[in-house]
């Protein structure tokens, strides 16, 4: 039997089977529905409204089957606040085939990120920007993490899904830029691509298996150089598109282009560069020999598996603080509060750990400040942060999340110094690459331990670095042949073969004792 389902604001409509989960029946709409834990029911973040017979109710998506015609009606539909911009590095503009752009022509550079892909739109003529837009990476809708989605490709009876999906993004942020900047896309005559690993090989459809079972070894790590209609891209089929070759098992083409923009091969002083999120990559260099690796940091950083967390969004708690004994907040778009994003978290539990109400282990005091907050949930005890048309708060489960994060990175870091015979305070600049690092407070992240005390005031944002190296890439070819030898010569630490990793994960799951 065929059931109907539409789904609202996007006023799509969809022809199913009965008993075809709502969260099928909107991805075959095109809707993709918010779903971190991939489908399991465990994180809450696919609740819908069901409309049917006239009455409503509330649902998991990933968990309601259609049973007849209905009505399915979404959360709040806001743009994701993605970060477009990073320290640039000036270079000649001496782009791949240049002679052959027409007049009026243009370029596109992708960062394909796990949680957000941002698209900018460069000038064929000067390399100019002329507009960028990010939206959020619809294969969320198959979990919030590399792992989840990469054993759904394995798994799934459909394995192109999140291939098909993440080109028809592509696809709609070209048409979307070049309309922001009054051009056409038979215009587009070179384009770029950077992004993790697993974002990589889903994109050019390569084999999973080996890279996310032990050893993790990538299918390919070499730059390629592809077109547009290898990949189903909807600009003139003989458009270049540029990829820029992976390092390592999650250590991807974005921290190659991070590499490439800080022109970090010739630093000369012992520096760390990070980029936050989901998948945690590091690279340290001593000022002769560059080591990286990635911890597998979790999704909370970027909200998922958080109670009421949420991506950066209007409404998202982004800044907290206390002003003279109050506890003050800030959200995205000065909107009410309807949850949590990355910034905030680490803002609020750093406060509470100088404060006291959260200790060393993690657990809330009842007779620290701000106790008053301290509230019985469905999950236990937890934190009130907002009260109002939504309730939002901390759990103790959520302070756990952060802490699995948070010591997956202090412990990548301190391998990586061992690699290098390094200590830490001999780490001269720290860098923090990504949307998510730029909107941290430095200070926050020390009082959390997730950064050592010794780089206090050593920390700089360089905001969307990954990006940059995208723009250079399309703006001179020299930098994106560079990269192929940037990636090789750059040493990959496997933290799962080092003996020394769980002894420091199990150390750095402490907060920093307040004295």
């Amino acid at each position: 039997m065929i059931c109907h389902v539409v789904f609202q604001p996007n006023e799509k409509e969809v022809s199913v089977l009965c008993g075809t989960l709502l969260s099928d029946a909107a991805k075959k709409a095109g809707v993709f529905i918010d779903s971190p834990c991939g489908g399991n029911g465990t994180c809450g973040k696919c609740s819908v409204v069901l409309e049917q017979n006239g009455a409503q109710k509330s649902v998991l998506a990933c968990q309601t089957k259609v049973e007849q015609d209905c009505t399915v009606i979404l959360g709040d539909v806001n743009d994701l606040h993605t970060l477009h911009d990073g320290a640039e590095r000036k270079v000649s503009y001496a782009p791949y085939n240049k002679d052959s752009f027409t007049q009026g022509s243009c370029l596109a550079a992708f960062d394909l990120g796990t949680t957000s892909i941002v698209c900018y739109l460069l000038d064929g003529a000067t390399g100019e920007q002329l507009a960028s837009i990010g939206m959020q990476n619809p294969q969320s809708a198959y979990g919030a993490d590399v792992i989840t989605r990469a054993n759904y490709v394995m798994t799934s009876d459909q394995p192109a899904a999140l291939q098909d999906c993440v080109i028809s993004a592509l696809n709609e942020l070209m048409l979307r830029t070049t309309v922001q900047a009054g051009r056409s896309l038979n215009e587009l005559s070179l384009i770029t691509i950077v992004g993790n690993t697993v974002m990589h090989h889903i994109l050019l459809g390569l084999p999973l298996a080996q890279l996310v079972r032990a050893p993790y070894t990538p299918s390919s790590t070499d730059s390629k150089i592809k077109t547009a209609a290898e990949l189903g891209l909807n600009v003139s089929p003989d458009t270049r598109v540029l990829i820029a070759p992976v390092i390592g098992g999650f250590v991807g083409a974005d921290t190659v282009a991070c590499l490439s923009a800080t022109a970090f091969e010739q630093f000369q002083s012992s520096t760390l560069m990070l980029d936050i999120g989901t998948n945690g990559e590091l690279v340290c260099t001593d000022g002769i020999k560059r080591v990286c690796c990635s911890t597998a940091a979790g999704p909370a950083f970027e909200g998922a598996n958080i109670s009421c967390g949420m991506r950066a969004e209007n409404g998202a708690v982004d800044h907290i603080w206390q002003d003279n004994g109050a506890f003050c907040f800030s959200t995205i778009g000065d909107a009410p509060a309807r949850g949590i994003c990355g910034s905030g978290l680490i803002d609020l539990i750093a406060l509470l750990v100088k404060l006291g109400t959260i200790d060393e282990t993690g657990r809330f005091n009842k007779n620290a400040s701000f106790s008053e907050r301290l509230i019985r949930t469905e999950t236990g005890l937890s934190f009130q942060i907002a009260q109002g048309d939504k309730n939002v708060f901390l759990s103790q489960k959520d302070v756990r999340e952060l802490q699995l994060g948070k010591a997956a990175i202090r412990a990548g870091i301190a391998v990586l110094l061992d690699t290098l015979s390094l200590v830490e305070y001999q780490i001269e600049r720290v860098l923090l690459a990504g949307a998510f690092g730029s909107h941290l407070s430095p200070d926050a992240l020390c009082d959390i331990g997730l950064l050592p005390e010794a780089f206090r005031g050593k920390i700089e944002s360089i905001g969307n670095a990954a990006g940059e190296g995208a723009k250079l890439y399309a703006r001179n070819f020299s930098l994106f042949q560079q990269s192929e030898q940037l990636a090789r010569e750059t040493g990959y630490v496997e933290l799962t073969l080092s003996p020394a990793f769980s002894d420091y994960y199990v150390d750095a799951m402490s907060f920093p004792v307040q004295t």
